[in-house]
């Protein structure tokens, strides 16, 4: 039997104590809308959806009153009793209602055959659960498929496969209603705030023509967003636009810009980008193309037991000496703040034309302990390649590249020379003193140039910094990979120090080198460990690896 919709469940927007990212809406909500299988919308007594009539009025697109204004669920609970199919027909119309504070269960049911353009299934979800439920064989258009924005809600044990996500600005202009701007896409939501996500599944296929925040699970996760136990697969493929007031492109597997924390979460789908020969800026990764924090006392860790498996290809029609401010890498691509731990990358990196590539993470503002890339690292044009880490920026410990690096220069760049390394390629001492500790090197690293400019190798780091205030320290590092380069080659670190300045010295102790080093250029100091040094000192190592002429 059918039941009426209690209008005092539906309550007063009036009431809502709801996200402070929009405004509560004025008027009652509609007194006239048809009921659900049964329930009367409590915790005890949830409302029962079994057809797709149904999910439409939970969707607030029921019979209404054309004399109210609609407003959100409030404290309503509903399960689904059946799987819903809409056998691939279009949401007959744009969702009226959001929730706050409701929970909908899925009871494991799946609803497929989705069809929609600029409609996500609800208006807004706001301190809301969502869990136990599938999604199956849906089209989506420049929208998400649960709501554009998320915030203070659970979603949990919700799987999404065989569905497709576009977003194409090439005939498209996003409407601007969404909280967060209009750059951010995502195949569950838009812009998520303050949202826990645990065993979170995304199947599909993501097509993009435009620019801005992309990710299978959120275009941007603000603040205390957590991912925990998710998995994300299938393909993303991007052809990047020239915007000329939006020129940054964030694309990742899981999530596009995070400023939250992922943990025990995977990512194999396979991430390709077109990029223009325009001047654009654009940021790939497995889990996330960006890493960002917005509150300085609440770093910690940003992404722990974290894997990626999904290749990543970026292509580039620009064919000029500056270099895009293009950036790719297994965990996150752009600037990160906050520590990363126990993460792994196996997929294969290849980059043109870019700025940096590495197996994890490229500019860290953190720690980075027990991190491994197996992953082959190609590229060609592109000024900075390192197994782990490309600039460190505190501590790196415990770290291991077996994946390939090589790196090929076909003409000269003014912006930048260029280097590989295994585990770090620069360490930044501008805020803090860098450590490298327990970390060792097994993959094969080869730079060449066939211009003028020389790219350097090295098999743990290139460049060890020294400010007045704060200096690099390496030890018990260990490299027994081939390097190979037209510029400085060497098992350990290539440079180090900085002559202008009379600070504390760096320091290299108790590293071995075991592996073949074939060079231009024997280096200045130690070959095998160290290459060119200001006020550096070496204690304790060692080199075993023979050093021959390329």
């Amino acid at each position: 039997m059918k039941k009426r919709v209690n209008s005092a469940v539906l309550g007063m927007a009036a009431l809502l104590l709801v996200s402070l990212f929009y405004c509560p809406m004025e008027g009652k909500a509609a007194d006239v809308i048809e009921g659900f299988h049964g329930g009367k919308g409590t915790a005890k007594d949830p409302y029962q959806i079994a057809t797709v009539e149904e999910f439409e009025i939970l969707r607030g697109n029921g019979k209404s009153d054309d004399g109210y204004d609609r407003c959100d669920f409030l404290n309503t609970y509903f399960v689904l009793t059946k799987d819903i199919h809409y056998h691939g027909k279009v949401l007959p119309s744009t969702s009226q209602w959001g929730f706050a504070r409701c929970h909908i269960d899925g009871k494991g049911h799946t609803v497929s055959g989705i069809r929609s353009t600029d409609n996500p299934l609800f208006y807004r979800v706001d301190e809301t659960e969502i869990t136990n439920i599938g999604f199956k064989d849906c089209v989506l258009k420049n929208t998400p498929l649960i709501s554009k924005d998320i915030s203070n809600s659970r979603l949990s044990n919700i799987t999404v496969t065989k569905s497709q996500f576009v977003f194409d600005h090439r005939n498209w202009k996003d409407s601007g209603d969404a909280y967060g701007g209009t750059l951010n896409y995502g195949g569950l939501a838009n812009f998520s705030y303050a949202t826990k996500n645990t065993n979170i599944t995304v199947d599909g296929e993501m097509k993009i023509h435009g620019y801005g925040f992309y990710g299978m699970l959120y275009g941007f996760a603000r603040q205390d967003c957590e991912a925990k136990g998710c998995k994300t697969s299938g393909k993303i493929k991007a052809t990047v636009l020239y915007d000329k007031d939006h020129k940054n492109t964030l694309i990742g597997g899981m999530i596009g810009n995070n400023e939250g924390r992922v943990s025990n979460s995977l990512n194999r789908a396979k991430i390709s980008v077109n990029l223009p020969a325009k001047d654009v800026s654009c940021s790939v990764a497995g889990i996330s193309g960006k890493g960002s924090c917005v509150d300085e006392k609440k770093k910690g860790y940003r992404y722990v037991n974290c894997r990626n498996q999904g290749n990543i290809h970026i292509s580039s029609k620009l064919n000029r000496q500056e270099r895009q401010m293009v950036y790719a890498a297994g965990i996150s691509a752009g600037y990160t703040d906050g520590d990363v731990k126990n993460c792994k990358n196996s997929g294969k990196i290849t980059t043109r034309n870019a700025y940096a590539a590495a197996g994890i993470v490229n500019d860290l503002d953190g720690s980075i302990v027990n991190c491994q890339n197996k992953g082959r690292i190609e590229a060609v044009d592109t000024a900075s390649l390192a197994g782990i880490v490309n600039t460190a920026m505190k501590k790196v410990s415990g770290c291991f590249n077996s994946g390939e690096i090589k790196v090929r220069q076909t003409k000269i760049h003014y912006d930048h020379s260029g280097g590989a390394a295994g585990i770090v390629n620069r360490g930044d001492t501008d805020k803090r003193n860098v450590t490298i500790r327990k970390c060792s090197n097994s993959g094969k690293i080869t730079a060449d140039s066939k211009k003028w400019h020389a790219y350097e190798a090295a098999g743990i780091v290139n460049w060890l910094g020294q400010t007045k205030s704060h200096t690099s320290t390496i030890v018990h590092c260990r490299n027994s990979g081939t390097i190979a380069g037209d510029g400085w080659v060497q098992g350990i670190v290539n440079m180090s120090g900085n002559w202008a300045v009379k600070g504390p010295k760096v320091w290299i102790r108790s590293c071995i080198n075991t592996g073949s080093l074939y060079t231009k250029d024997s280096g200045d100091v130690m070959p095998g460990i160290l290459g060119y040094a200001m006020n550096t000192k070496v204690k304790g190592c060692k080199n075993k690896g023979p050093i021959k002429s390329r």
